[in-house]
């Protein structure tokens, strides 16, 4: 009786490029930079390619995506099998089109990078006597699309889909490898996940541990059916439960049955899992032991997982809101894209950087958009070790995808695979079956009747609901536990965009009509799960992508390759021009001012959305996440955090939106100018006043309210006793505190101070100003002091006047990368000073941006 072996197949491999272009560079076999890998990144180790991130570089390695690659070695383990033994190699994922060889017999075929492979190589590794080469031959992931769209047939058009044209959709491969609105045209190839050889005479071949929680919440049953290969007679499974605390709490044996077992285990009081804002997150073990032979574990957070879509007592349709453990969660996040093209360079660490500054970010809620990949185990761990919560979407974005028998078929593999992977996971709260392909059909006028719920729709022109309401809803309900299906983001009513029910994506700010994003509060929906502002990433990330010092400027070709977002141009300066003055030039301003913009467009409407999460039966809005926390590499998008890990003033404009107490502020029209004339901006004289409680016990609080003049930086009297407000707020929802007048609004900014009375502590911070701020002028003496305390852990930052956008960094002339500063781009008004933490400053200097610096300048005029 011998265990399970697994070894891995990562020495002496070899890569050369199998076609002739580009002068057959590689083309012959030389030494791989690691393993896993792709042939970009083995090309960048030779220094045979140019870094695609940089300069315009992408252009000169787009015949990478063209070539044929082959991969080999021959510095396999020493494997004889045994009697009764039985060797299999495993290949946890391709990219994509592949031919695997072993000593020259073709043993496996394959067209789908996401799925994994398993071959018996037992037979041909008795024959080898011990010499043994594995030879995987790549196929070009376009050309075969283009070869699969004219055998399978296209239902749309040439020009309906975006991002690589239709041939994409062909494929089961990451679709972004085509290129995005956000990233490059890097179409990779090569053995992508681990390959490794198992050796065992029995093993458990398939695991699937499901709970279903109490409403009391004062039991778990959990659910645990799997598999075993190579049974033998009357074979048992030992089942084991561990709790958190390391204690096991069961400890069982289940009799196999046609090679498969399933047992339930209740668990009393169970310890809950919870978001990272609302509580703990412990996680039992379960562990599967088939006597010697073999065993697998599996982690679980216990927590009861509800969508819940009930009528609203004031509002048309129904919620969208996530229940966990009996608590309704304001589900308040971001997007997530590949962490990178060349994805075996993603480490833990990287993983965990990421995923950690979004929890370092209040952010609740991470939405694994469809364009990309299921992610790593080691994604899904962090996100169940640091209460993040996942809305994971299946791997279909903006196409028209066949439904053809044999794509199906494929489809199907694959999400089962995914589903059994990573389905066990606390942190997963939906299952979405697509990004914006019903969106698109409305768009373009694909065959879609929201009405008809029978089919079938493979002889449409949309095809592929057939994947989206017929075989992936099955497969979630078999597989997928009590994680919720959605049919598509957005999707819902109506129509799939329908604001009273289900989830929308919110883009006619920046895209569509161009909307000014102070009208992000009309479109409330009932969970906005996409939408975005663009602006650029730091100075110091956009020096590293442009390396020419002549094409450091917004209006260079260099900062335009580094800007996929079509219309970036015109959008930018016509949204500044609305909202204030701005600097196209020097670059440093330039980056200043869109992330200024960005910062308020998210100030808007992660507030005005959240303020509409009022209570049980009032969930108007209970979720925005925003496109997107991450970015992919050093160029202007919608990421909140640019790639080298610089965090925008978005970020921390949605940090303070989203943490757990929040006052809120915003102007409204008290009077229209007279109907005859023209030019003249209504006036916005009332000040309404709300706050959000996300904690789950009432808070007895007091706001503080004090208003300055903007040029004088004289404080101004508010009337009828407006500068104190007696407040309680209701657990978990916002409460509304009234509204007041705003003596000589254009030219007066009013700050709140919300204080929890019995801790005598302050709790938020708003400083409502006067719009557009294309008008306002800052006071002649204005002066900002930005101090290091002794501690060198925090900086003390204040000023004599109103000011607007002060954004701290060390500058670029001192050595080392930026410092990382617990808050930032902030608004001050005299008579208070805030303590701001910083980590890696280093004794370093730290300098002070704001709005309208520039106009300091000596010498500067308007």
């Amino acid at each position: 009786m011998a265990p399970l072996c697994k070894i891995p197949i990562d020495k002496g491999w070899e890569f050369k490029q199998s076609t002739s272009l580009n002068n057959s560079v590689a083309s012959s076999f030389l030494p791989v930079a690691q393993f896993p890998t792709v042939a970009h990144i083995d090309l960048l180790h030779h220094k045979l390619i140019p870094d695609p991130y940089i300069d315009d570089n992408e252009l000169k390695c787009l015949w990478v995506n063209d070539a044929n690659w082959t991969y080999r070695t021959s510095a396999l383990p020493d494997v004889r099998p045994a009697p009764n033994s039985q060797v299999v190699l495993v290949f946890d994922g391709l990219d994509t089109v592949a031919d695997v060889y072993l000593n020259g017999e073709h043993i496996l075929a394959s067209e789908n990078m996401h799925v994994q492979h398993r071959v018996d190589v037992t037979g041909q590794l008795l024959k080898a006597n011990g010499v043994v080469e594995l030879e995987i031959q790549f196929k070009n992931a376009p050309a075969f699309a283009r070869q699969e769209k004219a055998r399978i047939g296209y239902k749309g058009n040439d020009t309906d889909v975006h991002f690589g044209g239709p041939e994409r959709l062909f494929v089961r491969k990451a679709q972004y490898h085509w290129g995005w609105d956000w990233g490059p045209a890097i179409n990779t190839c090569g053995p992508w996940k681990p390959i490794y050889f198992e050796i065992y005479e029995q093993r458990i071949s398939d695991l699937c541990i499901r709970q279903q929680t109490a409403d009391d919440l004062k039991t778990c049953v959990l659910s645990i059916q799997g598999a075993v290969e190579n049974l033998g007679p009357d074979q048992e499974v030992t089942i084991e439960v561990v709790d958190p605390t390391g204690k096991a709490i069961l400890h069982r044996s289940v009799q196999v049955s046609d090679g498969k077992f399933a047992t339930t285990a209740s668990v009393a009081n169970p310890q809950l899992w919870y978001p990272h804002l609302y509580g703990e997150q412990p996680l039992y073990t379960v562990t599967a032991r088939l006597g010697e032979y073999d065993s697998r574990s599996q982690h679980i957070g216990i927590r009861r997982l509800q969508l819940l879509q009930h009528p609203l007592k004031h509002e048309e349709g129904s919620s969208f809101v996530f229940e966990i453990n009996n608590i309704r969660i304001f589900a308040g996040g971001s997007c997530w894209i590949p962490g990178d093209f060349m994805l075996p360079r993603m480490t833990y660490d990287r993983y965990y950087d990421w995923l950690k500054l979004a929890k370092d970010g209040n952010q609740s809620m991470i939405r694994v958009w469809g364009g990309g990949i299921v992610e790593s185990d080691e994604f899904y761990d962090i996100c169940d070790r640091e209460g993040i919560l996942v809305w994971q979407d299946f791997l279909f974005a903006c196409g028209n995808y066949p439904a053809s028998e044999d794509f199906m078929k494929g489809v199907k593999i694959e999400a089962q695979q995914q589903l059994k992977r990573v389905g066990h996971h606390a942190s997963l709260a939906i299952w979405a079956g697509n990004n914006e392909d019903y969106m698109l059909a409305e768009r373009w006028g694909w065959e879609l009747d929201m009405s008809d719920e029978k089919g079938p729709w493979d002889k449409t022109d949309f095809p592929a609901r057939e994947i989206y309401e017929r075989l992936l809803p099955s497969l979630v309900a078999e597989l997928g536990g009590d994680v919720p299906y959605w049919r598509s983001s957005p999707y819902g009513g109506s129509f799939s965009n329908d604001t009273t029910v289900g989830d929308t994506h919110v883009w006619d700010v920046w895209h569509g009509k161009l909307s000014p994003y102070q009208d992000y509060k009309n479109y409330k929906s009932r969970f906005i799960s996409e939408f975005g502002f663009e602006s650029c990433p730091s100075l110091r990330t956009l020096h590293r992508a442009i390396t020419d010092p002549s094409e450091r400027h917004s209006l260079s070709r260099t900062f335009d390759v580094h800007d996929k977002g079509p219309g970036h141009a015109r959008r930018y300066p016509m949204y500044m021009g609305e909202n204030f003055r701005f600097r196209m030039n020097p670059l440093r301003d330039f980056v200043y001012c869109t992330q200024f913009l960005q910062a308020e467009a998210m100030k808007y409407a992660y507030n005005c959305w959240r303020r509409e999460f009022r209570g049980p039966g009032q969930e108007n809005c209970a979720g925005v996440l925003v496109w997107q926390l991450n970015d992919i590499w050093p160029g202007s998008s919608w990421a909140l955090v640019d790639s080298d890990l610089h965090r925008k003033p978005a970020y921390y404009i949605t940090k303070r939106a989203l943490a757990k107490t929040v006052v809120g502020m915003d102007r409204t029209i008290t009077k229209q100018p007279p109907y005859i004339t023209t030019g003249y901006l209504p006036e916005k004289s009332a000040l309404e006043i709300w706050a959000v409680n996300g904690t789950l016990a009432v808070i007895d609080a007091t706001i503080e309210l004090s208003a300055f003049n903007i040029v004088s930086g004289c404080q101004v009297a508010l009337a009828n006793g407006a500068q104190s407000l007696s407040v309680k707020l209701a657990p978990n929802q916002t409460t509304e505190v009234g509204s007041i007048e705003i003596p000589n609004a254009d030219q007066t900014v009013v700050v709140a101070y919300l204080k929890d009375v019995t801790t005598s502590t302050l709790i938020a911070r708003w400083v409502s100003w006067p719009e557009p701020l294309r008008l306002v002028r800052l006071s002649p003496d204005l002066q900002v002091s930005v101090q290091v305390a002794d501690s060198g852990d925090a900086v003390l930052v204040s000023a004599n006047a109103p000011v607007k956008g002060v954004t701290l960094s060390v500058p670029l002339t001192e050595t080392g990368d930026d410092a990382v500063f617990e808050d930032n781009f902030v608004d001050l008004v005299p008579n208070e000073t805030l303590k701001i933490g910083v980590h890696g400053l280093n004794k370093r200097t730290v300098q002070a941006r704001f709005l309208y610096d520039w106009e300091m300048e000596e010498g500067f005029e308007l």
